[in-house]
């Protein structure tokens, strides 16, 4: 039982000559601000993949990727989680891989509406009434996160790696005032989002079977 992401840039057909310029790097530079290592794999030029670990960080971490990818480049990405079984692993490349969890991943992307950003699917196997509370929160999220600024947005990728808002605001990109870095995490109602996170991966961890230490 592993967990995949799976997304592409929005608009990327729009992006800027200066967006677009190493786009896999900026991609793989906010997987390794989020916590997802260096199994990113970026293809078709503006879709990736990756794994998670651990599973019931999936939520967590995919709203991190996406609040770094806004705040530092104001490149906003769509998110599928599949947490399902695997048949064939390659962590190296990623997209060499097989199983459930990346048919999930992948078919959740292609189904996801054009005004959402995040959704999950599980496994059968798994506790299929949790589903649809999990939906439910993923859309709540995209309610929140759809009205952040690119400042708001990597305030809340930073606080997501610490809570000391004095050290914080001095590697917020200009320099900030510990004052004016809180006022960003308020208006992105950073409280009750950490909250919601806390919440899910606590619902997810009572659901999901342990995972591999190999």
């Amino acid at each position: 039982m592993i967990s995949v992401l799976t997304g592409d840039i929005v608009g990327s057909r729009e992006l800027s000559s200066e967006k677009r310029t190493d786009l896999d790097g900026k991609l793989k530079g906010a997987a390794q601000h989020s916590g997802l290592g260096d199994s990113l794999e970026v293809f078709r030029g503006d879709s990736w993949q990756c794994l998670c670990t651990p599973h019931h960080s999936a939520i967590e971490r995919a709203l991190h990727f996406r609040a770094f990818l806004l705040g530092k480049y104001e490149i906003d990405t769509r998110i599928s989680i599949g947490i399902g079984a695997v048949e064939s692993l390659h962590r190296e490349k990623v997209s060499l891989s097989q199983g459930e969890a990346f048919e999930l991943s992948g078919l959740g992307l292609s189904s996801l509406p054009d005004h959402r950003r995040l959704e999950i699917s599980l496994s059968e196997t798994l506790e299929p009434s949790s589903l649809p509370f999990l939906n439910a929160a993923c859309a709540l999220l995209d309610g929140i996160t759809s009205e952040w600024t690119a400042r708001q947005s990597l305030a809340v990728a930073l606080a997501l790696t610490d809570d000391n808002q004095y050290e914080l605001a001095k590697r917020f990109d200009p320099p900030i005032s510990a004052q004016a870095f809180g006022k960003h995490l308020a208006k992105a109602q950073w409280k009750l989002l950490k909250h919601a996170l806390e919440s899910i991966q606590r619902g997810l961890s009572l659901i999901l079977p342990p995972e591999s230490e190999k």
